[in-house]
């Protein structure tokens, strides 16, 4: 099964990898979206396109389909997971906006990751591309683009292409991965079912460029629960001392 991820056909392809890992980074600079120092935070807007959107100017009279015009029905949940699944693992907040409509590149007060789809290259090809993060046109950066003409679905099994992976792989190009050598990575080039979501090494370049998620302090509310439970517990451990 021969499926590429994202070809990223309409990107310089130039990519600079890491010496302490395979995980690869993609060309634009500074290649992450936030400060450009590697390892810090970021919020990311995103928002779904919908119909009639002008795309790309590659593709010659272009224009976008509503994804719910052919995806799945629960597709947008698990749009959804994929964007958590990085936010779970990196310093990264995702936030979700409407869509205004603008073309493709143009400006907009969609968000900065917008997801769209039209017809790429018919089935057997490309099952969807992205754009690197900034600085990359107006407003292109880090859009998300699926191929109309394959045939998805939730969920391993069966005939299809699961709207998970593949978005998850995606939004990796939109946060400044390129694709990687290693097999066992969801940023590989190449569809797989052998394991579903992100990867060591997925993790990995995400927290470079990211940071690692921050581990939220407890609130005073909680602690004084704590504190109030380790109360109970040791006049429990007393009383019975004393019996």
């Amino acid at each position: 099964m021969n499926k590429i991820l994202s070809s990223l056909a309409l990107m310089a392809a130039l990519a600079v990898p890491l010496s302490a890992s395979a995980y690869v980074l993609g060309p634009t600079s500074p290649g992450k979206w936030g400060s450009p120092e590697y390892g810090t935070g970021a919020t990311v807007t995103w928002s779904v396109m919908g119909g009639g959107v002008s795309c790309e100017a590659a593709f010659l009279g272009c224009s976008t389909t509503a994804l719910s015009a052919f995806l799945p029905g629960g597709f947008l949940t698990e749009i959804r997971s994929a964007f958590d699944a990085w936010s779970k693992v990196a310093n990264i907040k995702f936030v979700q906006v409407a869509d205004d409509g603008a073309a493709f590149n143009a400006a907009t007060r969609s968000g900065d990751i917008r997801i769209g789809a039209h017809f790429v290259d018919g089935s057997a090809g490309t099952l969807a591309y992205s754009y690197f993060p900034p600085v990359n046109g107006l407003s292109a950066a880090g859009d998300i683009f699926m191929d109309t003409a394959e045939r998805w679905k939730i969920g391993f099994g069966g005939n299809g292409y699961d709207v998970f992976q593949v978005v998850t792989h995606e939004i990796g190009h939109s946060l400044g991965l390129e694709h990687t050598p290693r097999t066992d990575a969801l940023m590989n080039a190449f569809y797989t079912e052998r394991f579903r979501g992100l990867q060591a090494d997925d993790i990995a370049g995400a927290r470079f460029l990211y940071g690692v998620r921050p581990i939220p302090e407890p609130s005073a509310l909680a602690l004084f629960g704590l504190g109030v439970v380790g109360v109970a517990l040791r006049r429990r451990q007393a009383q019975r001392r004393a019996g």
